[in-house]
């Protein structure tokens, strides 16, 4: 019980705050315009207009954060969990509303970069230097995007080039040996725009592995490198015309510590993310809007033991889409779609298969009549190595007044097995089928000037989950036979109030095996974050604290059922402009030194200091 106070007091702290503070600003006379998603239903929107629960970290709000990679912005995010497996750069796992890294869709300016034989994406990699926004929909939205789609989607979007012509570069030292420059050219001039920015981040880290609980791992300290790099350039033709190019890379090397090997192995793993569209904009009538676009993403991965290769797993996603939206009549859009993906794999491992065709079609409508929304979808995937899957989305959104909107969506989603679940040798099963998700949301909105605060109730039921079964002694194999249920709730709030930037998130779940009764292996039951930042004389500060509960897992050795305990965090920042175009800035982390872990036997950072010096022209 005592794990759980902390986290009562924020969300009574939290709901407090998101209630009193419209009275209070009032008094500010301050109205922002709404951010423009397009996540949430593959149209341009104002985020208040999302019904399915989504959020933004905008480019603001990740410089004020000064979070180092991208896992450590997401974890203040309403129904984002995640684990590592020691520092920065280390394997992770990331669970949105309780489903697993397969079930979550992760693009990079609309391109999939997940790997094809395990079926997550290596968002470790991905440093925050190269990021304009992140929009983050929450729960099933297969029938937009596809497989995946299943605890939601996260778009990373990377900069592009406005305004002037100018420069900025940014160097950070810090604890740990950690080190960091960043530097970028951006602008538009006539009808041209372009942006280039490159980045190159290393620290000598920490041990991954708790030697006390894993007395076989290499007790050294497990160092990380980066370098990262994002290019946009786009030439307006004429009016409602472009054509653009939009490019993206993260290189990492990353030393990882094993449980089974030896105290004195040393492992590495190297691994880049990349992620390349050619797009053509057309606005060809003023009711037909068209985007055609052809990227490749792609996932490299060689892993070294001793210097030894271990093994190479790279994956290739070539991705055709070409997507038009009908305006029908004022406030009614029709958007049709197609695609067409080409997934490779590259391995010394010998798969019976190493590639697959996925053909799919798409056709959803967003409307508004008075003070009632609509939003459907319906979407066929075929594939060629298990067959086909069929999506649908029903979302209504009504508008009780300008402040207030109750929501509602009912949807279904799947994941497609893994190359891994499918033909690894040895337990690969190619007769597996998808696993599928229904899932029901509620909620409602209160949007006023400068606050926006959204309550998501959801349920979604997990049938087909592919797990591994023994099957004869020591012989596995991949089978349909899982079930789950995770319901909830999901609070996430972004405002000001005297003079205070706030951003506060709570999730209360109660993920579930459905089979057993048991909770949900690494999955929290209560988390949330709440971020506030203020001027004061001249200083920009901010602090942030991250609370977590209890949850199941099993020991790093051997494997036996164990239990890890709540955690709060508390990281502060500040910044303070020496001239008009620089500025110092310094993030303490885990400023409590708490010691905590996210996965059995793995460590997690200590208090540590980060100084930057920033210029931008």
């Amino acid at each position: 019980m005592g794990n759980q106070r902390p986290i009562q007091l924020h969300f009574f702290a939290a709901l407090l705050l998101s209630f009193s503070i419209p009275v209070s600003a009032q008094q500010q006379a301050i109205v922002l315009a709404p951010e423009v998603v397009v996540t949430a239903s593959r149209l341009a929107q104002p985020l208040t207009d999302a019904i399915a629960h989504t959020t933004v970290i905008t480019q603001k709000e990740i410089r004020e954060s000064q979070a180092p990679d991208l896992l450590n912005l997401l974890r203040r995010e309403a129904g984002f969990e995640f684990v590592q497996n020691g520092g920065i750069g280390t394997t992770s796992s990331i669970f949105m509303r309780g489903g697993d890294g397969r079930q979550t869709l992760v693009l990079i300016d609309g391109v999939r970069i997940n790997s094809a034989t395990l079926g997550t994406t290596s968002i470790e990699h991905v440093m925050l230097d190269q990021i304009d926004r992140v929009e983050i929909v929450r729960g099933n939205v297969s029938a937009l995007y596809g497989a995946s789609a299943i605890g939601g989607v996260i778009q990373i979007f990377t900069k592009q080039g406005s305004g002037a012509p100018h420069a900025e570069a940014q160097a950070m030292v810090g604890s740990r040996g950690t080190d960091r420059v960043a530097a970028g050219y951006s602008g538009s001039v006539d009808d041209t725009r372009f942006s280039l920015n490159v980045s190159r981040f290393q620290t000598d880290g920490f041990s991954a592995i708790n030697t006390s609980q894993a007395p076989k791992a290499n007790p050294d300290n497990d160092g990380y490198r980066n370098v990262s790099f994002s290019g946009q350039l786009s030439r307006r033709l004429a009016a409602g015309h472009e054509i653009g190019l939009r490019a993206y890379q993260s290189t990492g090397n990353v030393q990882f510590d094993s449980a089974s090997g030896k105290p004195t192995d040393v492992n590495i793993l190297d691994d880049t993310l990349s992620s390349y569209a050619l797009y053509s904009e057309n606005q060809f009538t003023s009711l037909w809007k068209s985007r055609f676009t052809i990227a490749r993403g792609a996932d490299e991965s060689t892993s070294y033991t001793n210097g030894i290769s271990a093994g190479r797993f790279n994956t290739t996603n070539m991705q055709y889409q070409w997507q038009n939206d009908f305006s029908v009549a004022t406030g009614h859009v029709i958007t049709a779609g197609l695609e067409h993906q080409q997934q490779s794999i590259d391995s010394t491992t010998a798969y019976q298969v190493t590639g697959r065709n996925v053909n799919s079609a798409v056709l959803a409508y967003s409307g508004r009549l008075s003070k009632h929304q609509f939003q459907t979808s319906v979407r066929r995937d075929l594939y060629s190595d298990f067959g086909g899957a069929n999506t649908w989305l029903i979302g209504y959104g009504y508008e009780i007044n300008p402040r207030w909107k109750l929501t509602a969506m009912r949807s279904n989603a799947f994941t497609a097995p893994t190359f891994n679940q499918l033909f690894f040798p040895g337990f690969g099963n190619p007769a597996l089928q998808p696993e599928k998700a229904l899932s029901n949301e509620l909620g409602v909105q209160y949007a006023a000037d400068i606050h926006l605060l959204r309550l998501a109730l959801f349920r979604t039921e997990y049938q087909n989950l592919i797990q591994s079964v023994t099957v004869a002694p020591g012989v596995f194999q991949s089978l349909n036979i899982g079930q789950a249920r995770v319901e909830g709730a999901e609070l996430s709030y972004t405002g000001q109030f005297d003079g205070w930037d706030l951003r506060a998130s709570l999730t209360e779940q109660n993920p579930i095996d459905t089979a057993t009764g048991a909770q949900l292996r690494r999955r929290g039951k209560t988390f949330g974050n709440l971020s506030m930042n203020t001027t004061l004389s001249g200083w920009r500060l901010g602090a942030e604290t991250i609370v977590g509960s209890s949850r199941p897992d099993n020991t790093i050795v051997g494997s036996a059922p164990v239990t890890l305990g709540g955690y709060t965090v508390v990281n502060l920042t500040a910044r303070y402009a020496l001239t008009k175009n620089t500025y110092l800035a310094a993030r303490l982390e885990n400023v409590l030194d708490r010691y905590y872990q996210v996965a059995h036997g793995f460590n997690t950072p200590g208090r540590g200091l980060f100084v930057s010096l920033a210029w931008q022209q």
